[in-house]
């Protein structure tokens, strides 16, 4: 009985969607972060970024923005993060789901056409890094502005282009 349940505990992980997508769709999401903002913008914030950021960036040089799925979302790596909560409005169809990658973009096969829209040389550093080889490709092919991603038990999402934002005046993590 207890693999029954688990296996049905990881289908449900692996198959909820964190979102609620409205008539226009378009999904909320959230951003704590400096006060005063009216867009956020992924080349100043990779400026700014703060030392648990840095780790992320190691791994993938792109500059762009982290945003949780609900309202009290903690990192799972930092816990709580502090600054100002905004909220975003960004249409659902122009996030890319890389962990379910439906259209095959970090496949072996899809090099070439990486190569092709960039002008680099096979097994440059940038096509063996798949995020980036991902997330060129669904920007150009297909005009996705960000990844929706797994982080721990959550659901997160980065996106590579200007977002606007609005301030939200509640306590983001209700405490």
């Amino acid at each position: 009985m207890k693999p029954i349940l688990e296996n049905w505990q990881r289908f449900m992980k692996e198959n909820r969607e964190p979102f609620e997508v409205d008539k226009e769709g378009y999904v909320t999401l959230y951003h704590v972060g400096a006060g005063n903002l009216e867009e956020l913008d992924p080349e100043l914030a990779e400026k700014g970024r703060r030392h648990y950021s840095k780790a992320e960036f190691r791994t993938w040089d792109r500059p762009r923005l982290f945003f949780f799925t609900r309202l009290g979302q903690e990192d799972p790596g930092v816990g709580r993060v502090q600054g100002m909560p905004y909220a975003a409005k960004v249409k659902f169809d122009k996030l890319y789901p890389i962990n379910k990658d439906p259209l095959k973009l970090s496949y072996p096969e899809m090099r070439e056409k990486f190569r092709e829209i960039t002008g680099l040389y096979p097994h440059h550093p940038r096509e063996n890094n798949v995020y980036e080889r991902v997330a060129t490709l669904a920007e150009k092919l297909y005009n996705y502005e960000g990844f929706i991603y797994p982080h721990g038990e959550e659901t997160i999402v980065t996106m590579w282009k200007k977002v606007p934002v609005n301030k939200i005046d509640i306590d983001f993590y209700g405490g």
